[in-house]
Parts: structure tokens; C-alpha cells; sequence
């Protein structure tokens, strides 16, 4: 990474680290989804207990990459950016622990009618999710390549966006599912796994920001 070029080899590896447990968490709930969705618990249940290990593994790297950070007194321009850049990341492992948390308390039954489209906007949300790692590490070794990499982030998302509706449209006009309290439930669930995407594209766009900070 040419930010931290005769620097900090170590923080350099914590950040690496760090980011590559970024993306961990958002394939281990994508792959989580796909096993609760074909009825695969016992699966299911693992993955939950992966992305929290992920979680825990995470904030140790991070209080050392935001100790590392002011104790090296390394980039004093960026230092900030950086700090409040890795302490947004760790929204996006949150949000796929607690979404799967929230799965494994309640276990709500997905119609046959949206499984599909449950399935593509998780994907969608998880493709933004790696994305923005992607964008991350560009700012760190190649802020040319910063902006196309946020713009597929932004893609996803609007994707997701997309089809969160089209889910919730189907939930809300579906015979299959008579119960208000269900189609409150599914709408509940629907929205947590697009909120993967939409915090994926806010730390995008903050990223943009520093870019453009950097090259000042």
C-alpha cells in the first residue's frame, strides 16, 4: 500500500486483516441465507456461529489498527479518515451477525413465492458489501481504481433496492400469506438484508470523499 510506503508493516497487515474480515462476514451470510432458505438448520446454525466468531476476531484487529494508527504517528493528513473509515466497517460485520441472530431467534417461513427473490437480494446486498472492501483496498494501493469500484457498490445496491420492493409488493398482495403479523415480519426481514447494502453504499460514498481528500 503506497499510503504506507517505509511504514508500518504491521498496521498495514492489521488493515488487510481487518478488511478481509469485512468481506468474510458478508459471504458467510450470504451462504448462511442460502442454507436457512433450503431448510438446512444445522448448516444454518454454524454459519451464524462462524460470522460471530468473524465478529470477534474483527474488533480485536480493529483496536489494534485504531491503537497502531495514533501510537505510530503515521499519516497525520489521513490518520482520521482512516480511523473513522475502519470503525465504519465494522457496521457491515455487525449487520450480518445481527441479521442472522435475528433469523435464528424468530425462523420465519419464506413462501415459496419471494424465495427467489430473497435469495437475489441477498446476493445483491453481499456483492456490495464486497465491493466496498474492494473500493477500500483501492484507496490504500490504487485510488485511480477507487470510483469504479464504488460505482459498482452504488449498482448493488440500487439492485437491492429493487428488489426489496418487489419482495414487499408480492409479501403484501400474496394469498400464501393471510397474516398481517407474517407480512410484518417478512417485510421486517427483508429490509435488515437490504440494510447490508445501503450501509455498504454510505461508507462508499464517505470513501469518495476521502479519495478526493488525498489527492489535495
Amino acid at each position: 500500500m503506497e499510503l504506507f510506503k517505509n511504514r508500518s508493516r504491521e498496521l498495514l497487515n492489521h488493515i488487510n486483516g481487518y478488511l478481509g474480515y469485512v468481506a468474510e462476514s458478508a459471504l458467510h451470510m450470504e451462504e448462511a441465507m442460502v442454507d436457512y432458505l433450503q431448510g438446512h438448520m444445522e448448516e444454518f446454525e454454524r454459519r451464524c456461529g462462524v460470522v460471530a466468531d468473524t465478529e470477534r476476531r474483527a474488533d480485536e484487529v480493529l483496536r489494534a489498527v485504531k491503537y497502531e494508527l495514533y501510537a505510530f504517528m503515521l499519516i497525520p493528513d489521513t490518520r482520521a479518515d482512516v480511523y473513522r473509515l475502519m470503525d465504519d466497517l465494522d457496521d457491515v460485520i455487525d449487520e450480518a451477525k445481527d441479521l442472522l441472530v435475528e433469523l435464528s431467534i424468530e425462523q420465519p417461513e419464506i413462501p415459496q413465492c419471494i424465495i427467489e427473490d430473497v435469495l437475489r437480494l441477498t446476493q445483491a446486498s453481499s456483492k456490495a458489501a464486497q465491493a466496498l472492501v474492494k473500493a477500500v483496498r483501492a484507496f490504500f494501493s490504487q485510488m485511480k481504481s477507487v470510483e469504479g469500484e464504488v460505482d459498482k457498490v452504488i449498482f448493488y445496491e440500487k439492485e437491492a433496492d429493487r428488489l426489496e420492493v418487489s419482495i414487499k409488493r408480492c409479501v403484501f398482495s400474496s394469498q400464501e400469506i393471510p397474516d398481517l403479523s407474517r407480512k410484518m415480519q417478512l417485510r421486517f426481514f427483508t429490509e435488515r438484508i437490504a440494510l447490508l447494502s445501503d450501509i455498504s453504499e454510505d461508507i462508499a460514498k464517505n470513501l469518495l470523499i476521502y479519495t478526493v481528500k488525498r489527492k489535495i
